[in-house]
């Protein structure tokens, strides 16, 4: 990045623009692409640039309207242009740098942190071939974190600034994209021309565009002073919650998921208040994530990521405050991943919780009011104890094979043969053992849930099918659970794997000398809403969805090895 830094600094000293600059920069960055041309530029006579780049940037369909200084040596540009393999990783820094860490230039309200970024396109959940609008598009930061998907989604982005609009287009170019359309337009005032529609069989019957997912920024200017259609449910704008028209826009152009960035006020005072009686009366919102502060130059307010997606019943509420690293001046979102799980479960835990539309408190939707709320209650509830859903709980235990007349064929299981996700149906240690009662009793049967008895992360296995018609044996070291329902099996495995789950169950081992027992499980406390039927119903659905994503991780994995010549599945 020091390169890419280099020749910003250097053209600095040319061009007083600062948006010139970082155009000019990726512009000298796009053509050096072209090793042949770069040749033959090095080897031009005169001093102005020849007519050759900007025909270079014609081919992208990229016209320059600006006039290079010719006090400007190009061809210092070229040499240490040339030589540089940019990525879309150098790409981002160098972004990141000149528009949020030096501040100086005055870029920070046109790009959005790299770390929100990744994470918005991460909660979006993008499909192949959906179309992906970004209002208020700015430099186009958010195409960084979008190039992975820059072959398989249409890419929509707007700003009413036609320098942003051209420093995003280049990118767009130095990034590969093929369905990228960025248009100059006021929003407000008339549609953008996109080169293609964001959805040809719709368009054809409604004239005004739709788009599957939106993530927008807005840009927070007091002195918009716009006017609501009168047929909005938003009208009239309040001048201090300039989010509001961006916020209301959107709303009449997505289908499937919509992501915004706004302040925490309008969650929680009056300036907010209509916005959110709209929302819950029309149950778009999925989630609110709460933002650590001081993550946005020049912005110390708080602010809040707002999912809003069709038909919900329920906000999820995540209070993501402490996921910060001080960085110089500012903080940097931290735990993105972490934020993804958490998201995807949409459990309650420490900083998450989930409520129905009906339990909404109007005057805040602040995910800390929630959260601090259930806190101060959680001593209050009674937990439900395990032991209460459990039919047998037994340890496995070591059978020696004796030479005995009648033996029995059994299968060896141990905890290398649990399934990573979804059913353990694969038993091939097959031995013989004396025929004894005590077989039948030990033997696994479908839906049993074996845990691994030490360690200080538990391992957990749900038996499959395949174990009913065979005599499969628990190694020493599995502690076996007989569930006394099948639904509440299933929806124990994906508990035990989950965020809260599994954080409860290394707890009790730590707290047991790595170790655990009938005793110690059987007391373990579960959430007291894990017998609403409701939650019940949405543990089925995801434990059938974790089996499937992890049929197609082993799927995955037969092929790598089949690639690699192995003969059995890699590990």
């Amino acid at each position: 990045m020091k390169e890419l830094l280099r020749i910003f600094q250097y053209i600095q000293k040319y061009h007083e623009d600062n948006f010139d600059v970082l155009r000019l920069s990726l512009e000298f960055l796009l053509v050096a692409q072209n090793q042949a041309l770069v040749a033959e530029i090095l080897e031009y006579k005169k001093r102005e640039i020849p007519p050759s780049f900007y025909e270079e940037l014609q081919k992208y369909d990229l016209s320059s309207q600006i006039l290079i200084n010719p006090k400007l040596n190009y061809k210092k540009v070229f040499k240490i242009a040339q030589n540089l393999k940019i990525n879309a990783q150098e790409l981002e820094d160098f972004i990141q740098t000149i528009a949020l860490q030096k501040t100086i230039l005055k870029l920070y309200d046109y790009a959005t942190p790299a770390e929100i970024n990744a994470l918005v396109c991460g909660l979006l959940h993008l499909q192949k071939n959906e179309s992906i609008y970004n209002p208020c598009c700015g430099m186009g930061s958010w195409l960084l974190s979008l190039s992975a998907h820059h072959k398989e989604c249409r890419f929509f982005g707007v700003d009413i600034h036609p320098k942003l609009i051209g420093i995003a287009k280049v990118l767009a170019a130095l990034l590969g994209f093929k369905n990228c359309y960025l248009e100059v337009a006021d929003i407000f005032k008339e549609s953008a021309k996109f080169k293609e529609i964001s959805n040809p069989q719709k368009q054809s019957k409604n004239s005004s565009n739709k788009f599957d997912k939106i993530f927008c920024h807005p840009p927070l200017l007091t002195h918009l002073n716009l006017k609501a259609p009168k047929d909005s449910p938003l009208a009239p704008y309040t001048k201090t919650a300039p989010e509001i028209p961006f916020l209301d826009f959107a709303l009449c152009n997505f289908e499937k998921k919509a992501i915004f960035i706004i302040r925490s006020v309008l969650l929680n005072k009056p300036i907010g208040e209509r916005l959110r009686q709209y929302l819950i009366e029309s149950g778009l919102i999925e989630a609110i994530i709460e933002l650590p502060t001081n993550i946005f130059p020049h912005q110390m307010g708080e602010f809040c990521l707002l999912v809003l997606s069709p038909n919900n019943k329920r906000v999820f509420f995540m209070d993501a405050q402490s996921f910060y690293l001080k960085e110089g001046k500012y903080n940097k979102l931290i735990k993105q991943e972490e934020i993804l799980d958490l998201f995807a479960l949409k459990q309650n835990s420490d900083i998450t919780c989930l409520r129905d539309y009906q339990a909404l408190d109007l005057e805040n939707l602040k995910p800390s009011y929630y959260m601090q709320f259930q806190n101060s209650n959680h001593s209050k509830q009674t937990a439900v104890l395990l032991g209460q859903f459990i039919e047998k709980c037994y340890r496995g235990v070591r059978i020696e094979t004796q030479q005995d007349k009648d033996l029995l064929g059994c299968y060896d299981l141990g905890i290398k043969d649990f399934a990573n996700y979804g059913f353990s149906n694969a038993f091939d240690d097959y031995v013989l053992k004396p025929n004894l009662k005590r077989l039948h009793e030990l033997k696994v049967q479908p839906y049993d849930l074996l845990l691994s008895m030490r360690g200080v992360a538990p391992k957990v296995a749900i038996i499959g099918s395949n174990a009913a018609q065979k005599i499969v044996l628990p190694n020493a070291g599995i502690l076996v659970l007989r569930v006394k329902d099948s639904r509440i099996a299933r929806a124990l495995y994906f508990y035990f794997l989950s965020f809260e789950g599994h954080s409860m169950l290394s707890k009790i081992y730590q707290s047991n000398n790595e170790r655990v027992g009938e005793k110690e499980l059987k007391e373990m406390p579960l959430p007291n809403w894990f017998l609403d039927s409701q939650i019940l119903e949405e543990y089925q659905e995801h434990f059938y969805e974790l089996i499937a994503r992890g049929e197609q991780i082993q799927a995955q994995k037969r092929g790598i090895a089949k690639l690699l010549g192995y003969k059995n599945p890699l590990g």
